[in-house]
């Protein structure tokens, strides 16, 4: 961990943020983000369908993926892990364990969810990027990670099923279920 690393860990510790709003390292440095109700709706009710449907495993949200790249510790807003796998005394989840990770697209995060974040996730060798777009009711699917980019597109607007590949199961999303801004 360098020096910057450590002084954001500080910051974002010894920082008061309100409960409506989340404190995010970007490339432009800390950035205070609003949280809307349609984000967080959408969000618990993708952890909601997580637990619902698929067996053995446990929802996560908003916990560092581990090792740091690029001093960079994204927090995806929902994914999963599998029951025997949870660290109880933990915030911090290994890249390695994560069969797919799911970002709401707010209007601050836009640009990064759709150009930033899908290479980030693919060096990383995370199976599978859904990203949940509240604000035009849409969602994509990314797969087959392979040197930094994801292979396989797939798209559709809120009410189509979304199935994601997890280990030796599938996660049927229901995106009827997702709120729009």
């Amino acid at each position: 961990m360098t020096i910057a690393d450590d002084w954001v860990e500080s910051m974002q510790e010894a920082v008061e943020v309100p409960r409506s709003a989340r404190l995010r390292l970007t490339k432009n440095g800390l950035t205070l983000v609003p949280v809307t109700y349609a984000h967080r709706t959408t969000q618990r009710r993708i952890e909601n369908q997580i637990e619902d449907r698929l067996p053995g495993w446990t929802p996560t949200s908003e916990f560092s993926v581990v090792p740091p790249r690029e001093g960079y510790k994204p927090e995806p807003d929902a994914s999963a892990l599998p029951l025997d796998q949870v660290r109880k005394d933990k915030s911090e989840v290994s890249e390695e364990l994560l069969p797919f990770v799911v970002e709401v697209v707010s209007p601050e995060s836009e640009h990064r969810d759709y150009n930033t974040k899908p290479e980030h996730y693919a060096l990383r060798g995370i199976p599978a990027y859904l990203i949940v777009d509240v604000l035009c009711a849409r969602w994509t699917l990314l797969t087959r990670p392979w040197h930094g980019t994801y292979q396989h597109e797939e798209s559709g607007v809120f009410g189509d099923e979304i199935k994601i590949p997890v280990a030796d199961q599938t996660l049927v999303l229901d995106s009827s279920q997702f709120m729009r801004v």
